[in-house]
């Protein structure tokens, strides 16, 4: 009789204690997170990871569920380096998980709402619709200019901010706000 009233405590107090679970947390919630590495456009391959973590504690009543600077993970699925043609680079990077204390992955989704990973650099080119004028040389003129020109690179530095939704369940996408055309 003793075991099974240990037992039983046992089970209760397990049950009814302090979990962080990402569970309790509502799959629209906003995470900051601010990048831990600079990622550039011209050295970033598709594939290439980086790091984030969270800026603040993530709560769920008096519970912390995402304690601060919890280390998080991303990958690179675009990146071209700036080019001749005053081309810009281009840079696309998207937030994979967030690793708990328990070792366990939290998938998180960008918040497009606010934030956008992805990235173009400036594009300094004289516009080809100049190369119309009816001057003789003048379009030959801006293309030659232009197949000089280099683009400009984009950098994403260490320090960075933007939010993340901690789920990557598809239905998160009702999170986002969407423009209504």
């Amino acid at each position: 009789m003793a075991r099974r009233l240990a037992a039983c405590v046992a089970l209760a107090a397990f049950a009814s204690g302090p979990r962080a679970s990402a569970m309790a947390l509502d799959r629209c919630t906003v995470v900051a997170v601010e990048m831990m590495d600079s990622v550039d456009s011209s050295d970033a391959r598709p594939g290439d990871f980086f790091r984030f973590e969270t800026v603040n504690a993530v709560t769920s009543g008096a519970l912390v569920v995402i304690p601060a600077r919890t280390m998080g993970y991303g990958i690179v699925t675009v990146a071209a380096p700036a080019g001749r043609d005053a081309r810009p680079g281009t840079l696309v990077l998207e937030p994979l998980y967030l690793t708990l204390p328990d070792g366990k992955r939290l998938g998180v989704v960008l918040n497009h709402n606010t934030d956008s990973l992805e990235k173009s650099g400036p594009n300094d080119s004289i516009p080809g619709y100049l190369g119309a004028i009816p001057v003789f040389g003048v379009g030959a003129a801006i293309g030659i200019f232009n197949y000089f020109r280099k683009g400009k690179n984009i950098v994403v530095p260490r320090g960075t901010v933007f939010t993340i939704f901690p789920s990557d369940d598809p239905s998160v996408e009702r999170c986002q706000d969407h423009p209504t055309y």
